[in-house]
Parts: C-alpha cells; sequence; structure tokens
C-alpha cells in the first residue's frame, strides 16, 4: 500500500504513472477534492477498462474533511494504493480536521444521522423477513444458489468488494433507485417512474455505531456481512403498513415512508449524500 500526493487537476486515469504507465490494476484507487461541481456533490467514476476507480467530491459538503480521512483510512486498511487528488492545504486541512477519528469510529459523530436506511425490492423482502437479518449480496449468494445472478451494482460498475456490505442511506428518495433500477434491469434515475415498491428498513445508527458495526469508507455507510434486526430494527415501511398500492413511484414511496418514521419516532430522515 502507498499513497500519492498529487493536484487536484490530476487527470492521468488511464494510464498509471507510478507503474510504468501501464492500466490501472483493482488495487489502485483516487479520492479527488474539487471547490464545486454545480451537477453534484459527490460521485464514483467505475473503473473502465484498465481505468483507476475515481471517488470525487466536493467542499459543499459540510463533511468533506471527515470523508476524505476515513476514504485514506479504510483504502489504507485494504492495502489500496491511493492516488489523493487534492491540493496540499487542503489535505493538511481535512488531516486536522479528522484528527484521531477512525472510520469505523465507535460511536455517532456530532453531524451524523441517528438513522441509516435499507431499501429492497419486494421479493427480497420477504426473504431478509424469514431470515430476521440483512445480509451482504456475496452471503445471500453463497446461501442460495437461486439467488439474483448478479449485484445491482454490476449496472454501474462497482468495485467487487462492495458486495461484502450492505449499504445504508441516511433517509430520503435517492436509495428507491435501486429497486427502480434492478426491476427495470438498466440505470433509471426517474424518481416519478412506475415500479412495485418493496420495504424500506429504519435501523438505529447510534447502536450499530455504539457496537462497531458501522463502517464509513467516504463514499458510502455500510455493515460488513450482516446485520441482525434485534437489537438495531426500529421500523420497516412497506405498501401494506402505509396503506397505499404496490405500484407507485419511488419519490411517493420514499417520502410517505420517511414522513411516517417521522411521526412515529421524532427523528427526520435526512439525505445526506450517502
Amino acid at each position: 500500500m502507498n499513497i500519492f500526493q498529487v493536484p487536484n487537476t490530476f487527470m492521468q486515469i488511464s494510464v498509471n504513472p507510478f507503474h510504468n504507465d501501464k492500466p490501472y490494476t483493482e488495487d489502485w484507487t483516487l479520492i479527488r477534492l474539487i471547490e464545486r461541481a454545480g451537477t453534484f456533490q459527490q460521485r464514483t467514476r467505475p473503473a473502465n477498462k484498465g481505468q483507476i476507480f475515481q471517488f470525487e467530491i466536493t467542499k459543499e459538503l459540510a463533511d468533506w474533511k471527515y470523508r476524505i480521512g476515513d476514504f485514506i483510512q479504510y483504502e489504507s486498511d485494504n492495502n489500496k494504493n491511493i492516488i489523493v487528488a487534492i491540493n496540499e492545504q487542503d489535505l493538511l486541512s481535512a488531516k486536522s480536521g479528522y484528527a484521531s477519528h477512525r472510520y469505523n469510529d465507535p460511536f455517532l459523530r456530532s453531524y451524523e444521522q441517528k438513522i441509516l436506511v435499507h431499501t429492497t425490492t419486494k421479493e427480497n423482502y420477504e426473504k431478509i423477513i424469514s431470515s430476521g437479518e440483512l445480509k451482504c449480496w456475496n452471503l445471500c449468494k453463497a446461501e442460495n444458489a437461486d439467488w439474483e445472478s448478479k449485484p445491482i451494482g454490476a449496472l454501474s460498475n462497482d468495485p467487487a468488494n462492495y458486495s461484502d456490505y450492505i449499504m445504508f442511506g441516511t433517509g430520503g428518495v435517492l436509495h428507491e433507485l435501486i429497486p427502480l433500477c434492478k426491476q427495470r434491469g438498466f440505470i433509471d434515475m426517474n424518481l416519478d417512474s412506475t415500479y412495485t415498491a418493496g420495504a424500506r428498513f429504519y435501523f438505529s445508527a447510534e447502536k450499530v455505531a455504539n457496537d462497531g458495526l458501522l463502517i464509513r469508507d467516504g463514499v458510502h455507510l455500510k455493515v460488513k456481512h450482516r446485520l441482525p434486526f434485534n437489537p438495531y430494527l426500529l421500523w420497516i415501511a412497506t405498501p401494506m403498513e402505509l396503506g397505499i398500492p404496490e405500484q407507485t413511484t419511488p419519490r411517493k414511496f420514499a417520502e410517505m415512508s420517511d414522513r411516517i418514521f417521522s411521526e412515529k419516532f421524532g427523528i427526520i430522515p435526512k439525505d445526506i449524500g450517502y
């Protein structure tokens, strides 16, 4: 594992200048910080055709210093070679702000939301309920040969190790695109498309963090391998629970689920970019 600090204008993403200009391999990754993008606050760019996997963030994210620290520390612990495309003063500022934190801090940080939300399809919801826990895609596949032929992340060429984790959001509508895209079989970003709603699981982020299970990799909030319902699960939103038809839209299902959860628990789900 090595860390290579370069200016944020670094754009050699197809040939590796630190390895004789060869194509990048899976053990390389890049993080880039820019001031402002206009169209995004964070995004990933997949490692297509020998390119390097890229994570780009802007200073419009209030927690950008923490995300940089989490990304570098997490990827270092996973033996990745990291190109840090961040200008020197910004990198020093990030290191100072991150201080002694760890990507798996066993507590919620002051800016973090109190809930974790995981969304799934109707078919997978029924399997999850029968098992009493959430499991990562690789575990599901190992236990059931008839599980999905490939994870949803394959549509966007996600890194293979994403399938070892359960991914979470903190509320909002964007994560409802996951079951939408599964049903479509392609990337569909239309939150007002008609789809069959599945379920949204709401977990206590504080309990998950306090037990050392919450992992922050800069890009995602996630748990490795499995998360049992007890003692973390707070509530499950389904069309039946909400009293609405299964045929609805991602926007309607997400907004109604978050609103009713807020009324029940006094916690307002809020998308903070995960």
